[in-house]
Order: C-alpha cells, then structure tokens, then sequence
C-alpha cells in the first residue's frame, strides 16, 4: 500500500484528499504546517508527498528544499491554490515533480499520483 504524505493548511481539503486516497489504496498521512510534516517525512518514510505552498510555520518552498536535501529521491507533488506560472518553476526548480492547481480535478490528481510513484 503506497505511503502518501499531504501537507495542506485547510483542513477540509486534508479530509476530502484522505478519503479520496484512502478509497484509491493508499496509507495517508496528513498534517496542516510545514514543521510537522518535515517530522512527518522524516518518520515515515512516504512514497509521495502532496504539498501546498501557503503553509504556517514554513512555507512550502522551503519544507520542499528540506524534504530535498533529507532525500534528493523524494516524489513532491506540490498542490496550490495560489499557483502562478512563476510559483510553478519554482516548485519545478526545487525538485517537485509535479505541479498541481487547486481546484484539482480528482481523477486527473490520483492518476499523477499514481504516475510520479516508484514502479
């Protein structure tokens, strides 16, 4: 069962990406700021992280520089609701994989999920 990390601030939008996941096949794990999921990725070991940008205690950027630098390997898909094209080649720049605008269309998001994990 593929290990997904979501690292998001609304907690409406952990809860639905859980269900929606859990009802996929995944183990997730959740959390609502930057610091915590650090702590998170570095316990568990997730096969992906979801990653928003607006975070409280870090921004994501940096809890993506981090989660880079802890595991240059690590798939980061970053999901936002501020996303500009800028924002974007950033996240790309850092090391995500994958760039993701919110709203997300569910079917489209679980299938890059499921393209960005490890075969």
């Amino acid at each position: 069962m593929p290990r997904v990390l979501v690292i998001d601030d609304d907690e409406m939008v952990l809860a639905l990406v859980q269900r929606i996941l859990s009802l996929e096949g995944f183990e997730t794990l959740t959390t609502a700021d930057g610091p915590q999921g650090l702590a998170l990725f570095k316990e568990r070991n997730p096969d992906i992280v979801l990653l928003d940008l607006a975070l409280p205690g870090m921004n994501g950027l940096e809890v993506l520089r981090r989660i880079r630098h802890l595991d240059e390997k690590a798939k980061v898909i970053v999901v936002t609701g501020s996303g500009s094209d800028e924002s974007a080649e950033v996240a790309l720049r850092y090391g995500a994989c994958d760039f993701v605008r919110k709203p997300v269309d569910y079917a489209d998001f679980v299938r890059r999920i499921k393209a960005a994990l490890p075969v």
